[in-house]
């Protein structure tokens, strides 16, 4: 079953990222469509802030394959990002303790703009420094 238990209690982590939206007065748009994926198959983004920043929360609780799809996801944003004209960016959040320390290593350096053309425009982060971000303002 697709997103099964280590990845249904991203949930959590949804609800907490707009609490914070809300409590430090960002606009944004949650759950909407905002383009098509790599593969073409419509995407909607968790959520959209100052409808510029595309936000990815990917939460993976045990280990799992959810870090072998992240890659997807980022080409899929870069691909939005430069068709749409509208957005400056994308986050990817990632949380749980289901990614492998090398898939952090990686995903955290930014390491996939080596590979991927216009890499840069999509930053990972963790879930804890996105809300510090969010704290201070400083998307």
């Amino acid at each position: 079953m697709p997103g099964g238990s280590g990845t249904r209690t991203g949930t959590g982590q949804e609800i907490m990222i707009e609490s914070l939206l809300k409590y430090n007065n960002y606009t944004y748009e949650k759950q909407i469509f905002i383009g098509n994926q790599l593969f073409n198959n419509r995407y909607k983004a968790d959520f959209v802030i100052n409808n510029s920043v595309i936000v990815s929360l990917k939460w993976q609780q045990v280990p799992g394959t959810a870090e072998q799809k992240v890659i997807y996801e980022i080409a899929s944003l870069i691909k939005i990002i430069n068709e749409s004209g509208k957005y400056n960016m994308a986050y990817l959040v990632i949380g749980g303790n289901g990614f492998s320390s090398n898939a952090k290593e990686y995903l955290f350096g930014q390491r996939y703009a080596d590979i991927l053309k216009n890499g840069n425009l999509v930053r990972s982060i963790s879930v804890e420094d996105f809300i510090a971000r969010l704290n201070n303002n400083n998307l």
